[in-house]
């Protein structure tokens, strides 16, 4: 068989394993039928088999890499900001750009640039704030918005939920910041009427798009399930007078969550895995 032919066959069989389109002894069986190690060379451009033939191409890339994100570090500072703004940008387009490229054929890689990424946009946000000495009580609620969307809709594309539930997660810390600041008094009932609102939605929105829209409806479920909880956690966190009780009371939705969950359980998976 051609080698070519051979590599497609073999990417292919790790996509269905991936994607649990195949069982996992159906795809062992299937790799073992294909492979042959002496003539497969490892698509993964930083795994441990071409880093241990010595490829130069790969260590000087590596060497490149390095010193580059070396050199941004010590120098981002003096940047003017127009140069800094870009430099940021040029290094987040990389990073997402190469998760996106790397999401059917390595998605520990993926996920590992989209997470670089994440980080970056957070950490660059906050070090020009920081740097150019700019009002924290403006640009920084807005820079969790920003984050936010582009978490939201990063997460969608590439289908990462975990990057997805982060950007609403930001967005929920703005709503509890907003409201902290215009009602810092609030009542628990107050509260209550704030989160469990929008809990409802997002679970609803989960039932509603799970046979719809591929890979949403179980970041809503997840954050449906956290905003049942914000209410005390808003109360413990963001007030300083809260009642005593209120931990319990935080136990008992604990409690009744988890009861809900397992009640209606069968109906949930069913969400998750479409």
């Amino acid at each position: 068989m051609i080698l070519e032919k051979r590599e497609i066959i073999l990417r292919e069989i790790q996509y269905w394993r991936r994607s649990k389109l195949l069982p996992e002894q159906y795809c062992d069986f299937l790799t073992n039928l294909y492979n042959d190690d002496k003539e497969i060379k490892d698509s993964n451009p930083v795994s441990l088999k071409n880093l241990g033939q010595g490829s130069v191409k790969v260590w000087l890339f590596g060497f490149g890499i390095i010193s580059l994100i070396f050199l941004i570090s010590l120098y981002f500072s003096v940047f003017p900001w127009p140069l800094q703004l870009a430099t940021a940008l040029c290094v987040l387009v990389v990073c997402y750009g190469y998760a996106a490229l790397y999401r059917d054929r390595n998605l520990v890689i993926s996920l590992m640039l989209a997470g670089v990424g994440s980080v970056l946009t957070l950490g660059f946000g906050l070090w020009m704030i920081s740097l150019h000495k700019l009002d924290p009580d403006l640009w920084r609620p807005a820079l969790i918005a920003f984050c936010g969307l582009l978490w939201c809709v990063l997460g969608f594309t590439l289908r990462i939920g975990l990057l997805q539930y982060c950007g609403y997660a930001f967005w929920a810390l703005l709503y509890a910041g907003f409201f902290g600041d215009k009602r810092p008094d609030a009542s628990m009932l107050e509260l209550e009427l704030l989160w469990l609102p929008l809990c409802v939605l997002m679970i609803w929105l989960s039932w509603l798009l799970h046979h719809r829209v591929a890979g949403v409806s179980g970041v809503f479920l997840g954050v449906g399930v956290s905003l049942w909880l914000m209410p005390e956690i808003d109360a413990l966190w963001l007030r300083q007078d809260y009642p005593d009780w209120v931990p319990l009371l935080l136990i008992g939705k604990v409690a009744v969550g988890l009861a809900l969950l397992f009640i209606f359980r069968k109906k949930w998976i069913t969400w998750v895995a479409s």
